[in-house]
């Protein structure tokens, strides 16, 4: 009996996740293209295109598997921004308030106390372009925080001109410096997010009129079937992930789309509209 031709699989990303599929069943890859919406169509299925006189129905991965779309997670990442923008429009209105009426400084002064302060120690990311963007923000967001202190010190140490004058070119650091800096790095941080997010990719498989979005391309490469992961929990709840696969040139998992269960789903789909 004849071998068994061995096809490298492709390697994509997903939510963060890698995942494969068998080179053998996909006929072409794209970069996802300008497309129309399907009237009455599944969430999953966001469109069709033509490609090379066909006509190319895209199923989402991200849907599919009940994860947050590519849009809901720029859409989140771009509100809570905005959100941290606001605080900090506050923040420095209550300064202004603290230094020309005196009384109590109500917010945060240590820069890891804010919202963005703590948003920014947990935030986690393996895309290094985004976090070297964010990097750029420690510094003018600590000594806006700073102000606070200043003002504080002056509060109590200077009287009379002398302190009109300090806690004046404090404040007008805060506002015309530190403050402008810092929300237009946030701006900024929205397009370096966009830019890293939507990669996306779609693989037209072999022999159909479907190609699935995933959200970018790693590699081509052949892997191995990790033997004692083969009940690994995530196989048994998705009837979409055939094996648990590992790389020779890279860390951490690779779950194996189970190319069957992908084409049956697709042709129960074609019934739906």
């Amino acid at each position: 009996m004849e071998n068994e031709i061995k096809c490298p699989y492709i390697i994509f990303k997903l939510s963060g996740s890698l995942y494969c599929i068998d080179s053998r069943y996909v006929s072409t890859i794209v970069q996802l293209p300008e497309y129309n919406t399907i009237p009455a169509a599944p969430a999953n299925v966001t469109g069709m295109f033509k490609y090379r006189d066909q006509v190319i129905q895209m199923l989402d991965l991200r849907i599919t598997f009940g994860m947050k779309s590519i849009f809901s997670e720029y859409s989140e990442f771009e509100e809570m921004i905005d959100a941290r923008k606001q605080d900090h429009i506050n923040w420095v209105r209550e300064f202004e308030r603290y230094i020309t009426e005196g009384g109590v400084f109500t917010l945060a002064k240590d820069s890891h106390q804010c919202a963005l302060g703590r948003w920014y120690d947990r935030f986690t990311t393996d895309n290094q372009s985004v976090m070297s963007h964010l990097r750029k923000m420690e510094e003018p967001h600590e000594k806006l925080h700073h102000s606070a202190f200043e003002a504080e010190d002056c509060m109590k140490n200077l009287e009379g001109e002398e302190l009109k004058l300090q806690l004046d070119q404090i404040l007008k650091m805060a506002k015309e410096t530190y403050m402008p800096e810092i929300l237009a790095l946030l701006d900024q941080s929205k397009e370096v997010f966009r830019s890293s997010l939507f990669k996306e990719m779609v693989l037209i498989l072999d022999n159909t009129s479907w190609g699935i979005v995933v959200d970018e391309i790693v590699a081509v490469e052949d892997l191995e079937i990790i033997a004692d992961r083969k009940q690994d929990p995530m196989i048994n709840r998705s009837s979409f992930i055939n094996n648990v696969m590992e790389s020779s040139k890279r860390e951490g998992l690779i779950f194996e789309l189970s190319t069957k269960s992908l084409i049956t789903k697709l042709e129960e789909l074609e019934t739906t509209f």
